[in-house]
């Protein structure tokens, strides 16, 4: 088969930076590789005026607009605390109703489109439970699925009016996944119809306001249960459940399918490959080798015919679809918008304050 240009392919790859200087070499990198997003995983640059500008770069770099994202929740996952006051978690807002969530994802979008940022990696959907009170914690809404639905879509709506797109994760639901197992694959033995009723009623409701998802990196015995594997590279997650019992038209994203955990004994290439295969439609790749090593693996899968060029025709037409409205971050960070928005934040932070004493 012949392969697809390189600036094309890269669509498919959502690059994750450990760096927040700007020089040459990541700019040679971002020009090679010509990743449909960047994902900041390290701590954003030191002011809000270099942070847009890092940004602005990065866009700058790449032949198509790219999605710019970061992971902010609030709580423990807040690297908006930077430049603004600290947010309280998830778990807390939904606590105190979800009028006070819906305020959290508005500041949260006002503060990263102020950035530059047009992506946000959340609202986390998972269900607070045994398990993910290991592993989340209070970035979890709480127990309840139709309270995890609701708070979901508050969170969604104060991000949305500010033009970032939100990725629900970690579908169909980390609720039910044992984090027990050292450097084993993450197992639910969740029945489908459990499933359904628990984990998956956010999504239910959610999947149409959701531009992108992040697929788990744990296996489902209730999909696979003869040949366990990651819902990242499960058909039957992917296709079976998200596209054709869900009716999800957006972008399903690859999460973490390059951790050990999760592609275990295979190559870090054919775990790409097989992911794309099985639905995935962007993944998650670290710069360096992680990245080199994904890329020549899908040019040589398209090339063998072993990735079929249809299915990475259907993802880069849902790539295509889902940049439709980002924002790209232009001009420069106004100290007054910055000092408007801080207020905010802090006004916000005593508020939830004076409402925790006055219930206690």
């Amino acid at each position: 088969m012949k392969p697809f240009p390189r600036d094309i392919l890269g669509q498919i790859l959502f690059l994750r930076l450990d760096e927040n200087r700007w020089h040459v070499s990541l700019e040679r990198l971002l020009r090679r590789a010509s990743p449909g997003g960047v994902l900041l995983s390290a701590p954003l640059p030191a002011s809000a005026e270099s942070t847009r500008q890092f940004l602005r770069n990065i866009a700058r770099s790449l032949p198509h607009p790219p999605f710019l994202a970061v992971r902010e929740e609030g709580g423990s996952n807040d690297p908006l605390s930077r430049f603004f006051p600290r947010l309280p978690s998830p778990r807390a807002t939904a606590e105190r109703g979800v009028a006070f969530v819906a305020r959290l994802g508005e500041l949260i979008g006002e503060g990263l489109s102020l950035l530059g940022f047009n992506t946000n990696f959340a609202p986390v959907l998972d269900l607070a439970t045994a398990f993910t009170e290991q592993t989340l914690g209070g970035r979890t809404f709480g127990s309840d699925p139709r309270l995890v639905a609701q708070c979901g879509a508050a969170f969604l709506r104060g991000q949305q009016r500010h033009s970032v797109v939100a990725a629900g994760k970690h579908f169909p639901g980390w609720g039910s996944v044992s984090p027990k197992v050292p450097g084993g694959l993450g197992m639910s033995s969740k029945s489908m119809a459990a499933l359904w009723r628990e984990d998956l009623v956010p999504y239910r409701q959610l999947l149409p306001q959701l531009a992108m998802v992040l697929v788990s990196s744990a296996a489902y015995k209730a999909y696979d249960f003869d040949n366990p594997r990651p819902a990242c590279r499960s058909t039957q997650v992917l296709e079976g459940l998200l596209r054709v019992k869900l009716g999800y038209r957006g972008l399903a994203l690859a999460y973490e399918f390059e951790s050990e955990r999760a592609h275990g004994t295979l190559d870090l290439g054919e775990a790409a490959i097989q992911s794309v295969k099985a639905g995935c439609d962007m993944l998650i790749v670290d710069q360096g080798r992680p990245l080199d090593i994904v890329r020549q693996a899908l040019d040589a899968g398209i090339e063998s015919g072993k990735l079929p060029t249809q299915r990475v025709e259907q993802a880069l037409g849902r790539v295509r679809g889902a940049k439709k409205r980002l924002m790209p971050p232009l001009g420069r960070v106004s100290k007054a918008a910055l000092n408007q928005v801080a207020r905010r934040f802090e006004n916000f932070s005593k508020e939830f304050r004076q409402e925790e004493m006055r219930i206690a």
